[in-house]
């Protein structure tokens, strides 16, 4: 039997913590956005500073209530493409990309 492994591209793997092009990864993203989501962590480390701001805002003023949106938000940044992330969260012009 021959051997074809030279004429094989190597296998893709999207893995959750591996970075993309931009240099973010969607997984510490992720988990940034569960555990310091009220802090606008998330916001801070794909580059959206304006975002962070007025997320760290709302939850000093609101006492973190409105935590569960980044809990979700987290959530949907593990499920989806590493592609679909930097396109929603690092290079949106959009200043506070939520969902």
């Amino acid at each position: 039997m021959e051997n074809n492994s030279n004429n094989c591209p190597p296998p893709y793997q999207d893995s959750v913590f591996s970075p993309g092009p931009s240099g973010k990864s969607r997984g510490v993203a992720a988990l940034l956005a569960i555990f310091l989501g009220t802090l606008g962590i998330q916001y801070f480390y794909v580059g959206k500073n304006t975002a962070g701001i007025i997320t760290l805002i709302v939850s000093l003023c609101t006492c973190g209530i409105p935590s569960i949106l980044w809990l979700i938000q987290g959530i949907l940044m593990f499920t989806m493409s590493q592609q679909d992330f930097e396109r929603k969260y690092v290079y949106s012009t959009s200043t506070f990309p939520l969902f």
